[in-house]
């Protein structure tokens, strides 16, 4: 199922990338919309994984992702590419416009999360999350080295002799 609507979806993003509106497949946002209750609610369910990787921009390849309920209040006409594919019999209507928010510089997706964090302004929140947890790995790396040598021998550095007391 995913394969054939992947396929239109490319479809669609080389559309709007023929058209200047982006450049990347990630400086996209791609809406989705089906009529019908089962493949609508399948939708729903993978682009609300709770793994993150399953997740249907990560499928798409692009930032984000939204499914629309319905096609009232001239959404259609507000978004500017667009097409229509069926999938399994049942017919899906695909849109793209440009992504929300601004670019992480770590991850290269668009969040509307980058910038609301004072340690590292630069990233969304996945990769906050994985920048947090996480010493820095050279300094980590010295300090450990630094601290076994001071343990166990006389270091000389830079004309210092420093002795573990």
């Amino acid at each position: 199922m995913f394969g054939q609507l992947r396929t239109e979806v490319n479809k669609v993003l080389e559309t709007a990338r023929s058209g200047k509106l982006i450049g990347s497949s990630l400086d996209a946002k791609i809406y989705l919309h089906s009529s019908d209750a089962d493949l609508s609610s399948k939708l729903h369910e993978t682009c609300a994984s709770s793994n993150d990787a399953d997740e249907l921009h990560r499928i798409f390849i692009t930032s984000q992702v939204e499914i629309l309920s319905s096609m009232g209040n001239g959404i259609a006409e507000s978004i500017p590419y667009s097409g229509d594919c069926l999938i399994q019999g049942k017919k899906v209507w695909v849109g793209v416009s440009r992504a929300d928010g601004s670019k992480c510089e770590r991850c290269w997706n668009y969040s509307t999360k980058v910038g609301s964090f004072s340690e590292h302004p630069t990233l969304c929140s996945r990769c906050y999350n994985v920048v947090g947890v996480q010493p820095l790995p050279v300094v980590a790396a010295v300090e450990e080295m630094f601290v076994l040598a001071v343990h166990e021998y006389r270091v000389i550095s830079f004309g210092f002799v420093l002795t573990y007391l």
